[in-house]
């Protein structure tokens, strides 16, 4: 008597490429062997003997599946590349031989290993993403199943002229994504390169485009190899710079100077006296430095990364304006990046304390992902137009036509003069007499900020070791890259300067020549940063 069966017509899973068409995720065609024990029992023997041979088992192995009783289904072996089951039908069906089937079973490559591995993420033996944006977009790259039904003769052959329907695959979409591969590899290599002379916990270095806010590179180190997940410890499974909140410390000083500024609350040269310390919160701040009193314009405040002066322009802004300004950044709330497990950060409330208020300014008291701070500065730095963090930059369905992403609007977040103000504070990072001169890029004019805060330890509920960190953007003039690099708990060196900066170096004397952006280096005259 005839039976009707129903076979899954699996969907290919869409290809992940990087922005120029190389390949970071494909699919190759596999099947998993099946066999029906109620017909390979009888000659079970000569089955085992064919089989043995193609998929790479013992008979020893095969006699106790093929022969199995009380079901009519059993898997041989998963993951067999599509000509090795050609072959082998062959050699079954030359013998006469009827009773072993196949189901697709891709198999999920990654043909660039651990580049860009912290994007990409991996699949399961399910071929189901567990990582990345395999794990973000995997309903998209997975595609919709379709239905085979057909009748069966007694031996498991199709029927010819029996009934049959057919309902097809939807095969997934495809992602090209907006990281450069080259990009990406210089900087996992130089960032995995200086977390080992450092010898800190990990880093990341996201590399972004100041005009769209697509990411060029996003490294982390420690990594692992998409293709060999399991050899890598879970927690360096994951993206640190979306996932991993940390206080800024002194880079925070850039948003903070943009709020003051943007207020109209302070100019690059309003005068502040700095005592050798300030009281606040039941405690004092100190600065990095030792010194007396100093007479520094906000200019000096922010080369010298002077947290008392910081604070003393900041308590000349009311706190709900300082907490709307964060929020209008884009702190305290995902960025919506398409990976997993963003976080949001934690902000205070706009009934922050006295001391609080101090403590944000400088980058304490605050927890940011690196993703947000980035975006937020690339917005600050981009004439006061904030985009969107974004790694995909399209997508394809199955026939090749382009599918229509949604997409954040840009928003002004603080005005184009006040943005070239900051830029010039950020100038004199490196540029003013008492500047990080050896921050200098090759070719470019630039503006950086360091910096160096307490890295909150869950372990003891304790401050314990740091963060340090570096970003900056060139040229000056007209933003177009911006880099920003973090070593967390670093052993060797605690300071942006001597341990993050010489990343952010390596990676933009590489990546501005690269987008073809201007040499426009030029002398000029630092502008006064005391009184």
């Amino acid at each position: 008597t005839a039976e009707t069966f129903a076979l899954p017509l699996l969907p290919a899973r869409g290809e992940i490429t990087d922005r120029n068409g190389l390949v970071l995720a494909s699919t190759q065609p596999a099947v998993a062997v099946t066999a029906d024990p109620t017909l390979t029992a009888p000659r079970a023997a000569e089955f085992a003997g064919v089989l043995a041979g193609h998929l790479a088992m013992s008979p020893s192995e095969l006699m106790p599946l093929l022969t199995k009783s009380g079901t009519r289904f059993v898997y041989l072996k998963k993951k067999v590349p599509a000509l090795t089951y050609s072959a082998l039908a062959a050699d079954l069906s030359k013998r006469d031989l009827h009773g072993v089937f196949r189901e697709s079973d891709p198999i999920r490559t990654y043909p660039n290993g651990s580049a860009g591995a912290s994007v990409v993420g991996f699949v399961g033996a399910d071929g189901k993403g567990l990582a990345g944006l395999e794990r973000t977009l995997n309903a998209q790259l997975a595609g919709i199943e379709g239905k085979e039904t057909y009748e069966s003769a007694p031996n498991g052959s199709k029927i010819p002229l029996g009934q049959s329907s057919i309902t097809p695959a939807r095969n997934g979409l495809s992602f090209q994504l907006t990281l450069d591969s080259e990009v990406q590899w210089v900087a996992e290599r130089r960032l995995a390169e200086q977390v080992d002379k450092t010898r800190a916990d990990s880093g990341f270095a996201i590399v972004m485009d100041v005009k769209t806010g697509q990411l060029i590179a996003l490294a982390n180190a420690p990594s692992y190899d998409s293709s060999r997940p399991q050899a890598a410890k879970s927690e360096d499974r994951g993206n640190r710079a979306v996932s991993a909140p940390y206080e800024p410390g002194s880079v925070q000083k850039v948003l903070t100077s943009a709020a003051l500024i943007d207020s109209g609350t302070v100019t690059p040269s309003t005068r502040v006296v700095i005592p050798s310390r300030l009281a606040s919160g039941g405690g004092s701040i100190k600065d990095h430095f030792s010194h007396g009193v100093l007479h520094y314009t906000m200019r000096g405040v922010l080369a010298d990364s002077s947290n008392i002066g910081t604070a003393l322009l900041t308590r000349q802004l009311d706190k709900q304006k300082l907490h709307d300004y964060l929020v209008s950044f884009g702190l305290g709330s995902k960025t919506n990046i398409q990976l997993p497990g963003e976080s949001a950060g934690i902000i205070p409330k706009p009934d922050m304390t006295d001391g609080q208020r101090d403590q944000v300014a400088f980058g304490q008291a605050i927890a940011v992902t690196g993703i947000q701070e980035a975006a937020a500065i690339a917005g600050i730095v981009n004439g006061g137009i904030y985009n969107s963090p974004t790694v995909i930059k399209k997508a394809t369905d199955g026939g090749g036509a382009e599918v229509a992403l949604p997409r954040a609007p840009q928003r002004r977040i603080i005005s184009e003069k006040s943005s070239a103000q900051v830029r010039e504070l950020m100038q004199a990072v490196i540029d003013s007499p008492n500047g990080q001169r050896n921050l200098k890029l090759d070719r470019y004019t630039t503006g950086g900020k360091t910096g160096t805060a307490q890295r909150a330890d869950t372990k003891c509920g304790c401050y314990r070791g740091y963060v340090t960190s570096f970003v900056g953007f060139a040229p000056l003039d007209d933003p177009q890259i911006l880099t920003y690099v973090v070593i967390s708990n670093p052993r060797n060196g605690d300071s942006g300067t001597v341990t993050a900066a010489p990343v952010y170096r390596d990676i933009m004397n590489i990546a501005l020549p690269r987008y073809s952006v201007a040499p426009d280096a030029r002398p000029h005259r630092p502008l006064p940063t005391k009184w």
